[in-house]
């Protein structure tokens, strides 16, 4: 008999399979509660917490969840225009159904478990959920022949809670980047983490200082599909929980303060194609700079994607601060060789050659990031775009390449303008996405901010 689970697994057996490890992983290891994770259109993790008991009924029958949630922002309203998911429903609730290969127990708890969950209507109808968008993207891919591999780079800040200029007490100072002293003074945070990670089993291979004060990056191996994302989800659980436990806290916003030792954070998505016989499609040691056909399509479709993709990867007013002069963010549509001054980055290495795209902010939905990135490089292969000649030198201030958008509300639009984007990561999320984005700018432009009341209210 076909289960909810099926629907996520795709496959019976396995579905059972995967039910009775983990009905035996309660009991070994302790379980008491279970997280069901979602994330919300910002990529925040939304759960409820059920009894280990009541997670046995769930593996098969899922667990109830108002779909308008789906549709909200970070305060938990909804665009006004948006119906389908609000009133013409009655508000209602629908299913996160488990998928039981992401579940883990959370180290740093007593005994709770997390599993990431899919979204579907009461009739087992597939709703747009982030997670679920990158899962329609790479059927899309598989579909083409093609097995995406995501590499992540990410950036986070790491300070003491309510101290300091703008409630910011760093770490460590910015002259500690790259440094000993940096991991010295957070030895704390990083042993806990380090273990946290390892008992999950996510694959960190690295964690440095970068160029902020009390800024950090942190790395994962290469993971293909879903998997690699799930990962990156995880993982920015582990850090914010992991840094309370030590009685510190951890933004991954793009720049938590206006202090100049705050630079921005970005996330830098690594990307290669792998082939039915998993051989990189990238590497052609025949081609110009070892650069296959393939490859360079991929390129293409990335930078005519760009400014689409931008409204994507940067959902926040925030996000928008990378897009200028002086951040190390991107500010063009380029492409280059080994070039960091490039959007899209070339990294020749034989076997692992591979693209770097540095457009995604640290704020950046992680399966949103992954979703338009595909959707665009699985556009430029079928179109064969040529990406033209690779870049060089500083190609921030090369002002023959057209600019990014430098506003959420421009980064939006030109996604609206992008069919191919629109239509490969699904209508009806596009309509709730842009829905809530246009709403968060609109309250933001009728905000009146700290530097406007500084600057005008006293002399004006």
């Amino acid at each position: 008999m076909s289960t909810g689970l099926d629907r996520v697994v795709d496959d019976t057996a396995d579905a059972e399979d995967l039910k009775k490890k983990v009905l035996a992983a309660l009991t070994t290891e302790g379980i008491d509660t279970v997280r069901i994770v979602t994330v919300d259109l910002h990529g925040v993790p939304r759960t409820k917490l059920v009894s280990a008991r009541r997670f046995e009924r769930v593996m098969t029958s899922g667990h109830s969840w108002a779909l308008p949630l789906l549709a909200c922002d970070l305060w938990e309203d909804m665009a006004p225009e948006e119906k389908a998911l609000g009133e013409d429903i009655g508000y209602g609730n629908g299913l996160l159904m488990p998928d039981l290969r992401t579940f883990t127990r959370l180290p740093w708890t007593r005994g709770t478990a997390h599993v990431m969950a899919d979204m579907f209507t009461n009739e087992m109808v597939e709703q747009p959920s982030p997670r679920q968008v990158l899962r329609r993207v790479l059927k899309q891919a598989a579909a083409a022949g093609y097995q995406p591999v995501f590499g992540t780079e990410l950036e986070f800040y790491l300070y003491r809670p309510e101290l300091g200029d703008q409630g910011f007490d760093a770490v460590f100072g910015r002259q500690s980047w790259f440094s000993v002293n940096a991991l010295s003074l957070t030895e704390s945070f990083l042993d806990a983490l380090g273990q946290a990670v390892r008992g999950m089993g996510l694959p960190v291979y690295e964690i440095f200082s970068e160029h902020g004060a009390g800024q950090f990056e942190i790395n994962l191996e290469p993971a293909s599909g879903l998997e690699a994302i799930d990962n990156v989800v995880t993982l920015k659980i582990a850090i914010k929980e992991v840094a309370q436990t030590v009685g510190l806290r951890a933004t991954f916003l793009a720049r938590p303060t206006n202090l100049s030792a705050t630079p921005v954070s970005g996330y830098h998505l690594h990307q290669m194609l792998k082939d039915g016989a998993g051989r990189n499609v990238f590497y052609d040691p025949t081609a110009p700079d070892s650069l296959s056909p393939v490859c360079r399509h991929y390129i293409g479709g990335q930078l005519v994607h760009a400014i689409g993709m931008t409204g994507i990867v940067a959902p926040t007013v925030t996000a928008y601060k990378r897009y200028i002069p002086g951040t190390w963010g991107p500010v063009r549509v380029s492409w280059a060789i080994d070039n960091r001054t490039a959007l899209v980055r070339a990294i020749r290495a034989d076997e692992d050659t591979h693209l770097e795209n540095r457009l995604g902010s640290s704020d950046a939905n992680p399966y949103l990031l992954a979703a338009a990135n595909a959707a665009a490089r699985l556009d430029g292969i079928a179109r064969q775009i040529d990406p033209g000649e690779a870049g060089g030198g500083n190609l921030f201030e090369d002002e023959r390449l057209q600019h990014l958008p430098t506003t959420l509300i421009e980064g939006i639009a030109g996604y609206c303008d992008d069919a191919v984007l629109v239509e490969a990561l699904g209508r009806d999320f596009s309509r709730i996405y842009t829905g809530v984005m246009r709403n968060d700018w609109k309250r933001y432009i009728e905000h009146v901010s700290d530097w406007e009341i500084r600057e005008y209210r006293e002399v004006l």
